[in-house]
Formats: structure tokens, sequence, C-alpha cells
């Protein structure tokens, strides 16, 4: 068996296991591979001459995964509502810290337009972004009491199908493509993705999620999460399929600008953790709100 496949399987299964533990070792797990993909995101940026603020990109990834995660936090008593609400709060005080401290920056010459928006752009997409995970891990319906057994909560069942769906279009993206691909989706930012991969990926991300949907609801969840609106399920495919491609394209981007093949070197043969995870920062947090605005209606 290959380096890769080995190390395929095995991160899959940890992010498995962190899954199901939910609470905060899903959010303690989930944060350090953001972490890790902050120190790959400011890697990038060097690469490219520009000198982001280090401590403030850290300090803000992990500042909005522990809000995310705050009413885990045994004896605290925060409600499941308050991170939400003060995301808004966190984010103002980072851009501001951004400016403030790189306008200080004792450096010769001092800090420019690119070092201070790297900053505020590697905490938005490695915190900010990514942090919904953890937020709808936590989601608890309306009028429900959170289930005490991990794999009957309704947030595990809101993670299971959005990793569905992206794993989905990750995977028959590929082999698609393999087998039919001709024309090239985007050449100048990905030289080998194709459009029948595209469409590959986003087909099978609607039917799985559809089948995961109607399996939730009516097999693995007492509580049914998804409360039986089926004909939701191919629309909520079709948006995670491109939001999931469009994030992948994304970090393809800031790869190619910054002239490296891959972010990082930390799984063999699979690059860095941004490589990895690209298409869950975009897809994770379109599956909240979705899920908060159509299937739950409360936002």
């Amino acid at each position: 068996m290959s380096k890769r496949i080995v190390y395929g399987v095995t991160l899959f299964a940890l992010a498995v296991a962190a899954l199901v533990g939910g609470g905060l070792i899903w959010a303690v797990a989930l944060g350090a591979a953001a972490y890790i993909g902050g120190e790959e995101f400011m890697g990038m940026t060097k690469a490219k001459g520009m000198a982001p603020s280090p401590r403030i990109t850290r300090f803000m990834i992990v500042a909005f995964f522990v809000l995310a995660a705050s009413p885990e936090i045994p004896g605290l008593g925060i409600p499941h509502d308050f991170p939400l609400a003060h995301f808004p709060i966190l984010l103002t005080i980072g851009v501001c810290m951004s400016f403030f401290r790189l306008l200080f920056r004792t450096e010769n010459p001092p800090a420019t337009i690119a070092d201070i928006a790297t900053t505020i752009l590697g905490f938005i997409y490695l915190g900010w972004l990514p942090s919904h995970l953890v937020l709808l891990r936590n989601l608890v319906p309306p009028g429900q009491v959170e289930a005490s057994n991990p794999l009957q909560q309704a947030g595990l069942a809101y993670v299971w199908a959005s990793l569905f769906m992206i794993w989905a279009t990750d995977v028959f993206a590929y082999y698609a493509g393999k087998k039919f691909g001709k024309r090239l989706l985007y050449p100048q930012v990905s030289p080998k993705k194709t459009v029948e991969g595209a469409v590959g990926g986003f087909v099978a991300s609607i039917f799985w999620a559809f089948v995961v949907v109607y399996m939730a609801d009516n097999y693995f969840f007492p509580n049914h999460p998804f409360q039986g609106k089926l004909w939701q399920a191919p629309i909520m495919g079709a948006l995670v399929s491109i939001a999931s491609q469009l994030g992948d394209l994304c970090e393809s981007l800031l790869k190619r600008d910054a002239g490296l093949k891959d972010s990082g070197n930390l799984i063999p043969g699979h690059g860095g953790m941004l490589d990895r995870g690209d298409g869950l920062i975009f897809g994770g947090a379109i599956s909240y709100y979705w899920v908060c605005m159509v299937v739950l209606g409360i936002l």
C-alpha cells in the first residue's frame, strides 16, 4: 500500500473520530488543523515577499475557534447562540489589531498594504470561515435538547452530510476528470482540473446529499435533524459542491501566485493541510448557513 493511501486513510480515521467525539474534541482537532493551515498560508505570503503579522494571525485563528467552542466548555453555561452573535465583535477586534499593530511595526521599511491585507485574510480564511464547522457540529434544532449520546446529536448529522458532499465532490471530480476529462476548467489557475471532472463532482454531491439526508432522517437519528425536508437535500448538495470546488480553485490560485506546487509537506503524498482541507473552508461555512436559514429557519 502506498504512503499516499496509508496517510490518507489515517487522516480520514482521525477526522471521523474527532467528528464523532464532538464538543471540545472536534473543536481542538479542527482548530489545530486550521492553525497549521495558517502557518502554510503565511509561508505562501512570505514566498511573495509579504510580511503579515504572524502573532495576530495565529491569535485570531485560535480566538475564533475558542469562541465557536465556548458553549462546550464545562461550567461556563454559555448558550449555543453566543458565538455567532459575537463573531462580528471578534472580527472587528482582529481588523483593528491588524492595522494598529502593523502601523507601529518597528521594521524598516514599515508595513505595507499587502502586509495588513494578508494578516486580515489569514485569520478570516483560516479562522473565521472554518470555525463555522464547529458551530455546525454544535447546532441544536429549536425546541430540542441536545442528545447526551454524541451519535444521536443533530450536529453530527449536519457535519457528516456536509463532509459527504465535499468528499463526494472531490473524489468523483478526480475520477470523472481522469476518465472523461477533455476540456480544461481553469488552466490559468489549475492546469489539471477539467469541466467533466467538475460536473462529475457536482452530480455526485447532489446524489450523496439526497442519500445521506434521507438516511439521517429515517434511520440513524431519531430526532430527524433535517426535519423530513428531503427536497432541500439536492439544493444543498449543489451549493456545497460549488463552494467546495471554488475553495479548491482559490487555494490553487494562492499557491500559483506564490510559485508553490503544494501549500506544505506535512502529509506525505498529499501535500499540506490546506491541500487537503481547501474544500472544507468554504463548503463548511455554506453548510452552516444553509442549515440555519433553510432547514431550521433560525437565522
